[in-house]
């Protein structure tokens, strides 16, 4: 498995329009919290989850990955485990190549099939803590800094 580089986040932070798969309809989720801090930094993000209604283009809500404009090229993955390797194969058949699946989604299947496919992969990661962080995630990002877990 590759190495996650700081090099790798800032390349994937750099796409200023991405997807997050697994996005919550209820407000207090962990997917809507990133989703509020990645749009106060200036993302335009698409929603990407089958229990949507239908899909909303308008609202850039949508059912599944090959539904997402042609513009979009990373995917943040914030599903449950047993989801994480169908949306790596559906990121792979768009022709996605930036995907950060989020710690607590990644799979060693995910993983390796991510990597077969040669992505750009961010793993074993919180978005938090490379995206400005703030409050618990910057103090989380010092502790780590401190303790050399911040990929250089």
């Amino acid at each position: 498995m590759e190495l996650v580089t700081k090099q790798k986040i800032d390349h994937f932070l750099a796409g200023k329009t991405l997807a997050i798969a697994g996005a919550s309809r209820f407000e207090s989720s962990f997917s809507a919290q990133v989703a509020k801090h990645l749009t106060k930094l200036g993302y335009n993000l698409w929603y990407v989850n089958p229990a949507f209604d239908s899909n909303q283009i308008e609202n850039q809500h949508v059912q599944t990955i090959d539904k997402l404009p042609k513009d979009v090229n990373h995917v943040l993955v914030l599903t449950n485990k047993s989801q994480t390797e169908w949306v790596v194969q559906q990121i792979i058949a768009k022709g996605i190549r930036n995907v950060w699946i989020q710690q607590q989604s990644d799979t060693p299947e995910a993983l390796e099939l991510a990597y077969q496919n040669s992505l750009n992969v961010i793993h074993h990661h919180c978005i938090f803590m490379f995206s400005q962080p703030e409050g618990m995630h910057k103090f989380h990002h010092r502790i780590k800094k401190i303790f050399g877990k911040i990929p250089k």
